[in-house]
C-alpha cells in the first residue's frame, strides 16, 4: 500500500520488518552484517527526505523537521530519539595515520584511535554522530573489529567502525587520510537503528502530507 506520509510511515513498516528478520540474523550469527542492512536505509532515506531543499521533501514546516534540528544541536547519548533508553557504548575519535592499517590507527595526539583515553564521545552533539554514519554508510566506509580493536580475518566480531573524511580547514585537507571514526557493538548498533525508527515513526499524526486534488 502507498503511505499517506513516506517519512514516518516507511520507519513503521521498517520496524514492522526489524521485529521479524532480527531474530533471523541472530539465530544465524549474522547480526552485524543485518544493522549495516537495515541502517543504510532508515538512517539515510529519513535523513535526506527531512532536508529543507529536497525536491519531493514538503516537511520543512513539519514538526518532525524542527524536532530533527532540534535533536541534531543535543549531546548524542542524550537525544530525545533514545526517549529514556540507555543510548550503549559508543566511541568516537580521530584517525590521522593511514586508515587502511587499523592496529596501527592514531588520533591528532599520538594515541590509539580505539583507546579510551582517545574516546570522545562525550563531547559530541549528534548531528556530528549522526554525520559520520550517514557518510559511512552512503560510502562504503566500514570496518569490522575485534576485542582488540583489529580488523582480523577470523576473529569474533566485537563493534563496528564507521569512518567519514574529516576536512574542515586547509590542515585537515591536506592531511588527506584524516578521518573521524565511530565503533560501536552489533547490539548498541541495532539498538540505535530501532529508536531512531521508533523516534520517526511517532510523528505521524503531525503534519498532514496526503496530497489535494
Amino acid at each position: 500500500m502507498i503511505p499517506d506520509r513516506f517519512v514516518t510511515e516507511y520507519p513503521a513498516r521498517f520496524l514492522a520488518l526489524l521485529d521479524e528478520m532480527e531474530p533471523i540474523a541472530r539465530d544465524k550469527d549474522m547480526l552485524g552484517s543485518f544493522a549495516l542492512l537495515t541502517a543504510g536505509s532508515i538512517l539515510n532515506i529519513p535523513l535526506e527526505r527531512l532536508s529543507r531543499h529536497h525536491p519531493i521533501n514538503g516537511e520543512f514546516e513539519s514538526e518532525l523537521y524542527h524536532s530533527l534540528r532540534g535533536v541534531k544541536k543535543q549531546p548524542w547519548a542524550a537525544a530525545n530519539f533514545w526517549q529514556g533508553k540507555d543510548a550503549g557504548q559508543w566511541h568516537f575519535a580521530r584517525i590521522v595515520t593511514d586508515p587502511n592499517q587499523v592496529s596501527g590507527w592514531q588520533n591528532e595526539k599520538g594515541q590509539p584511535s580505539m583507546a579510551d583515553a582517545a574516546n570522545t564521545i562525550g563531547d559530541r552533539r549528534t548531528d556530528m554522530v549522526l554525520r559520520v554514519l550517514r557518510n559511512a554508510l552512503a560510502h562504503g566506509n566500514v570496518v569490522y573489529l575485534n576485542e582488540h580493536g583489529h580488523e582480523t580475518a577470523g576473529t569474533r566480531l566485537h563493534s563496528i567502525g564507521f569512518l567519514s573524511r574529516y576536512e574542515e580547514s586547509t590542515e585537515q585537507r591536506a592531511a588527506a587520510q584524516t578521518y573521524r571514526l565511530i565503533a560501536v557493538s552489533e547490539n548498541d548498533f541495532v539498538n540505535f537503528v530501532r529508536c531512531w525508527a521508533g523516534w520517526l515513526s511517532g510523528f505521524s499524526g503531525d503534519y498532514d502530507l496526503v496530497e489535494t486534488v
